[in-house]
């Protein structure tokens, strides 16, 4: 029962947003308040304290927030310079076809952004990409979603898996499993079983992009797509899970572009495996792309610059071989010990360490100064930023503040478990002997109730462990399948969807994102399992 009604909530939102058309910010807000008087009625938690940990989340809210400005700035300054016009030309010269972009910059492009910064910037800066190609709104932000799953368990330079790490060494250490090894196998058994599902993702999302938006050629056009989209999976796959065994958690997923991107763009130059079929969307259907307003035409290298930097600049300032990680980690932080009234919680802001900032916003201005635009229209650019994010940052917040009371929520005096534990140990009791089938999906829930695989497995992964150790399944492949499960649930997570819609202006649709979406999250989850029980079971 406490498991339905920790549920509820998030239920309440899905409706209200996907069936009653209720805009996202006050879906949320009626949710966060749903979650306060659960908190508050059946768990016994304080008043003060519901409002204090929905303040925490609020602060928290900004590093998403940020991130979404940044983007949105850099495409608006990118679109008044011509550089977007300009970068739009450069993919339509790789290839006409839908299905190839999507491949090209849904798989590739975000999949190096997500593993150099995480925090969601891959679909920020890859949706408003594919919609200046004439991709609809909604498309664009589902591909991107889609498509940025495989990358998150290695994302920010590996902090979903060094994050388990640091999060089980305790248990590890009490159960007298060696610390090293048993975190070398949780890594080369996540690239495992997601290199083996992960290959199909590319072909998953083209398939869901034809299905969505057109009504005819539906089928020809998915079995025609088969071959290149299969070989574009293992060429970002392959050196993904090699670097992941070889080397560790930190590089795989910018090492598998590098490798994989000059690999698959070098198959569409000499048309290997690309359909004679050049697939488009059906009339009515193609978005209309921004107008670009540059008064002269940008030569696509340069109008890429600013990318490359942004990619030169995450790689720089994410390894710890290198000092900068640890000045922007420092320099200008926001730190709380602990917050009045929470005891042993603080709040840490390492406000230049934040992708929307360092480099997008940097990357931006720099940008703008670089063509020459005036002040003024840079102020006019930043303002009109500000204004578009206006409505997510509310939605942002508000799920944000309803997942840190769930969070949270342990902190009560009826004595029960917190509302996310309620969930994760209702479906464990379900499924005894079976549990390796739900594993993945408690994954999934972390990260599509807090919107970060990492914050699921700091919430979840302690619970997996202790469940495969008392059942006798194998402890690493079950902590593996929640690192899986923690980026499939990236493709639902509800700030993700929030934040990548509104850099595309299509509020209101993020409910029905997030059901439509259910369904490529279902069919990834199935295929990561039976890898798992083939491989490791």
């Amino acid at each position: 029962m406490y498991a339905l009604l920790a549920l509820l909530p998030i239920f309440t939102a899905l409706v209200l947003m996907s069936k009653f058309k209720v805009s996202p910010p006050v879906s949320l807000l009626i949710s966060l308040v749903m979650t306060g008087l659960l908190g508050c009625g059946l768990w016994g938690m304080k008043p003060l304290y519901v409002t204090e940990v929905s303040l925490l989340g609020a602060l928290k809210a900004f590093d998403i927030i940020f991130i979404i400005y940044g983007a949105i700035l850099l495409l608006n300054i990118l679109r008044e310079t011509g550089a977007l016009e300009s970068i739009n030309r450069s993919f339509s010269q790789i290839s006409q076809d839908r299905r190839v972009q999507t491949i090209v910059i849904a798989w590739l492009f975000c999949g190096f952004i997500e593993g150099a910064a995480g925090f969601g910037a891959a679909a920020a800066l890859g949706a408003p990409l594919l919609v200046g190609l004439g991709f609809p709104a909604a498309a664009a932000v589902a591909v991107a979603l889609i498509c940025n799953t495989m990358p998150v368990p290695f994302g920010a330079v590996g902090t979903p898996a060094l994050t388990v790490y640091s999060t089980l060494s305790g248990n590890l250490e009490k159960a007298g499993i060696p610390v090293a090894e048993f975190m070398k196998n949780v890594v080369t058994e996540t690239a495992g079983i997601f290199a083996s599902s992960g290959t199909f993702i590319p072909l998953i999302t083209v398939a869901f992009l034809i299905l969505t938006t057109s009504k005819t050629r539906r089928l020809r056009s998915i079995v025609e797509i088969i071959p290149f989209s299969l070989f574009s999976g293992a060429a970002f796959t392959v050196p993904w899970y090699l670097t992941a065994r070889f080397l560790g958690p930190e590089l795989p997923s910018m090492l598998g572009v590098v490798v994989g991107l000059p690999v698959v763009i070098l198959a569409i130059k000499l048309n290997f495996l690309i359909p004679r079929h050049v697939w488009g969307f059906q009339e009515g259907a193609t978005a209309v792309p921004p107008p670009q307003v540059g008064k002269h035409e940008i030569p696509v290298w340069l109008a890429w610059m600013p990318y490359a930097v942004i990619a030169l600049v995450l790689v720089l300032t994410r390894l710890d071989v290198l000092p900068f990680k640890h000045f922007l980690t420092t320099f200008g932080k926001i730190s709380i010990k602990e917050i009045p009234g929470l005891p042993g919680i603080g709040f840490n802001w390492a406000v230049f360490n934040n992708p929307g900032i360092v480099p997008f916003v940097f990357v931006a201005l720099g940008t703008a100064f670089f063509f020459g635009l005036k002040g003024k229209t840079v102020l006019s650019l930043c303002g009109k930023a500000g204004k578009q994010i206006t409505s997510a940052s509310i939605a942002i917040i508000a799920s944000v503040a309803m997942v840190q009371i769930m969070v949270y929520s342990d902190a009560n005096s009826a004595n029960i478990p917190g509302m996310l534990t309620a969930v994760a140990e209702a479906a464990a009791h379900l499924m005894g002997g079976a549990y390796p089938l739900v594993s993945p999906l408690i994954g999934v829930l972390g990260t599509f109730f807090s919107g970060s695989c990492t914050v699921s497995s700091i919430l979840f992964v302690t619970i997996q462990f202790d469940t495969a150790h008392l059942l006798g399944l194998p402890e690493a492949a079950i902590v593996a399948l929640q690192l899986v499960g923690g980026g499939i649930g990236s493709m639902i997570r509800i700030s993700g969807v929030v934040a990548a819609c509104a850099t595309v202006n299509a509020a209101g649709k993020e409910g029905r994102l997030i059901l439509i979406c259910l369904i490529p999250t279902l069919i990834l989850t199935a295929l990561s399992l039976l890898a798992a029980w083939i491989l490791y079971f």
